[in-house]
């Protein structure tokens, strides 16, 4: 008779699962005394205190959030963010959906996010990463591109990217040129007035075809015919390309009040126009993808008279048509919306004080001559014309082309300032709260510009008082997320974008070009309507003017 053989105990095999189990149960312990403990101390001493709270009148915040959302359909976020600083201080506390969230305007505390608490300790790397609203971005960017990844994705879309920009193709002024002489064709059309015989444009929607096409071409290779008159229909056949760009960025801003319950705004409209633009730009990749393909197989005819294209480039060092896709609709973004942005209020502004118009014609006639004498602009001339870039340097002081950025932090962490009655105390910041920077607030601050903070006035920055201004005058960003382009700018050593590409080299380069372009051909530029004294902020992912750009030219 056969009996089993009663099994032995492994109890090697019981310890050493059992000490797996207890050990994970440690790290994680570990891991969560580190990122949930609240900082004990500040690191010079300092004592915590709470930064002043905005009262809400209903839950979780429920109205400041309808009231923000208000805002972005008048025109006027940026402003009503900056009337709330005004009346709180220069940075305070709010709550959304029931959790704290930090605004400010302190330039100590916006380099302190950025720049010297951007990165933690070896067991956690980063402090602060991109905002929960970036989420909503994906819709339209994607998640794989530079703007919407953060830490070793972030460092590998920054390294992916850095290559394919080449300083003489970027700078390239002669296929700028190009699309000007159809840009001018497009006003000269236009009928003039009876008396004046002056021509009525509206000139941001003209500067937006401009740098969409000129844009397209430095990516695809070709204009997407934004200039045409008859405007390409493109993607689903119902909207351009333009007009899906323009409806899909309007809806990622009335998802940014929303955080991390963006997905509420998701209407019809919305989805379709970031359908429309995502897949336009699939077209190009798939396309570009069968034509390294074909290069690949004839090796001999590689590179010969080549045409430098930037989605050509990217793909020769990734074939991931998801990464493709994503990484240049982000790039397109900065080169289109943010030149165009820079144009119209520039414009806008020289419109308004005829005086300055005055002053920057003379420099450019003396430089590169105007009318008949007008000869074509070269990159050292521009970099040379002094009163040209304190007149950038002042629209972007007023109308930064991200006026409102924010950050999570990613572990318990700390702001040095905006604490207490006095706003001199740190403030002690925990894991997954937001902190919202305003530049926009941070520009118009009078003890920092002066009681004329408001005013467009060019030659402050040729005063001893701005020569210093650093984390004062933030139009770009700084910090690990510093602008690749920022060693080749030619305006200013803190130039660099909140959008961190090259592609702001790109936007500088252009808009001092068709700027003096401009200046060249037309002797006189009035605005349509000296009623509007306000301006309209069209606050997308770049803020654009409300109203457009309605002027005369002569």
């Amino acid at each position: 008779m056969f009996t089993d053989p009663v099994p032995e105990l492994d109890c090697h095999g019981y310890y050493f699962r059992g000490g797996v189990f207890f050990g994970s149960m440690f790290c994680v312990l570990v891991w969560w005394i580190v990122n949930r403990q609240a900082p004990p101390t500040a690191a010079n001493g300092r004592k915590f205190q709470s930064p002043p709270m905005l009262q809400s009148k209903l839950p979780f915040g429920i109205d400041s959030m309808l009231t923000l959302m208000r805002s972005v359909r008048e025109f006027r976020l940026p402003v009503a963010l900056m009337e709330l600083h005004d009346r709180m201080g220069d940075t305070y506390a709010c709550m959304l959906f029931g959790m704290r969230a930090i605004r400010t305007r302190d330039p100590r505390n916006i380099k302190a996010i950025l720049a010297t608490q951007f990165e933690g300790k070896w067991y956690f790397p980063l402090n602060y990463g991109l905002a929960q609203e970036r989420k909503a971005h994906h819709s339209l960017l994607g998640n794989m591109g530079i703007f919407s990844v953060d830490g070793v994705s972030w460092s590998h879309s920054r390294a992916l990217l850095r290559p394919c920009f080449d300083r003489a193709n970027v700078s390239d002024l002669g296929q700028l040129e190009g699309f000007m002489q159809i840009f001018f064709s497009r006003i000269n059309e236009l009928p003039r007035e009876p008396f004046t015989h002056a021509r009525a444009v509206e000139l941001q929607e003209l500067f937006q075809c401009l740098t969409m096409d000129s844009s397209a071409n430095f990516l695809f290779g070709n204009p997407i015919g934004a200039l045409a008159p008859k405007k390409y229909a493109l993607g689903n056949g119902e909207m351009t390309f333009n007009q899906a760009f323009d409806i899909a960025q309007y809806g990622l801003a009335m998802r940014a009040p929303l955080s991390s319950f963006y997905w509420l705004y998701n209407g019809r409209e919305f989805r379709e126009a970031c359908s429309t633009a995502r897949t336009q730009v699939a077209v190009y990749v798939s396309r570009t993808l069968r034509k390294l393909n074909l290069a690949e197989k004839n090796p001999e005819k590689k590179g010969l008279g080549k045409k430098y294209v930037f989605l050509e480039e990217l793909a020769e060092r990734t074939q991931d048509p998801r990464v493709l896709q994503d990484q240049v609709l982000g790039v397109m973004l900065a080169g289109r919306d943010t030149t165009a942005a820079l144009l119209s209020w520039t414009f806008l502004c020289l419109a308004r004080n005829p005086e300055v118009f005055r002053k920057l014609r003379a420099e450019i006639s003396a430089a590169v001559g105007v009318d008949g004498d007008a000869r074509l602009p070269t990159q050292e001339e521009l970099r040379s014309m002094q009163y040209l870039r304190w007149i950038i340097q002042e629209v972007l002081r007023l109308y930064p082309p991200v006026p409102i950025n924010a950050r999570r932090a990613l572990r318990a962490t700390t702001l040095p300032y905006g604490g207490g009655p006095d706003g001199n105390s740190p403030i002690s910041i925990r894991k997954g709260e937001r902190v919202v920077y305003s530049a926009f607030s941070l520009h118009r601050r009078t003890d920092v510009y002066g009681p004329d903070a408001n005013e467009f006035r060019p030659e402050r920055w040729g005063e001893e008082a701005l020569r210093r201004i650093g984390w004062g005058w933030l139009p770009f960003n700084g910090g690990p997320r510093i602008c690749l382009g920022r060693e080749f700018t030619t305006l200013s050593p803190l130039l660099e974008i909140v959008l961190t590409v090259e592609t702001e080299q790109m936007a500088l380069t252009h808009a001092s070009y068709v700027v003096t372009r401009m200046m060249q051909v037309y002797k006189e530029i009035t605005p349509k309507d000296f009623t509007l004294a306000d301006d309209a902020y069209d606050t997308k992912l770049v803020m654009a003017s409300g109203r457009g750009v309605h002027v005369f030219l002569s």
